[in-house]
């Protein structure tokens, strides 16, 4: 056997038995790429989620807004005029208004009348519903929104704003409520239908 022959021989030998598998350096660098890009992928997602999250509490926020001033609009276009300004005057100031209404709420067909106060107390939105023929004797209260500050409501006399609508006066032509919430101030003017 010459010496070509025997090196041939050597290297048929040393291919059978090399093992096709990886180096340990081969296997390192290949678990820090995919650590690398593992901790990319979280903080992707965790960016996300933390935006997404934000963004969900943003829109509950401003529905739960938005559905206070529904309820209040709601009920101040239903608003009753009645010559006997003892029982459905139009009363307000700057942190509350007080008004008869036919409210949103069906009863046996017919529209359930009722006396209701809006209230801007500490730092929420209040609804009060009052016995007929008594503003004393609550029926039923309940908070429509908290965490407000700087409310008011003012009404409009055909001229201007005012802060001071006494009982016994026309309607005003529209009530403008004004408030701020979680730092984004709120401003919706309400128009009076029944205004005469």
């Amino acid at each position: 056997m010459n010496i070509r022959s025997q090196r041939q021989e050597n290297k048929k030998i040393c291919t059978h038995h090399a093992s096709p598998g990886f180096t340990l350096i081969e296997v390192l660098v290949s678990v820090t790429i995919f650590a690398i890009i593992m901790s990319i992928l979280y903080s992707s997602f965790s960016a996300s989620a933390a935006n997404a999250k934000a963004v969900e509490e943003m829109a509950d926020d401003l529905s739960s807004v938005m559905g206070a001033v529904d309820a209040v609009s709601r009920e101040v276009r239903g608003v009753r005029y009645s010559s006997d300004a003892q029982i459905d005057g139009f009363s307000g100031k700057k942190d509350f208004m007080t008004f008869t209404t036919n409210a949103p709420f069906v009863r046996d067909g017919e529209p359930t009348i009722q006396r209701i106060s809006y209230i801007f107390e500490e730092d929420r939105l209040m609804r009060r519903a009052f016995r007929p023929d008594s503003e004393k004797d609550i029926k039923s209260e309940y908070m429509l929104l908290d965490g407000i500050k700087d409310a008011s409501f003012t009404f409009f006399d055909g001229k201007g704003w005012i802060e001071d609508w006494p009982s016994g006066n026309k309607m005003p032509a529209g009530v403008r409520v004004v408030f701020s919430h979680k730092d984004r101030k709120v401003e919706s003017v309400l128009p009076l239908w029944s205004r005469m």
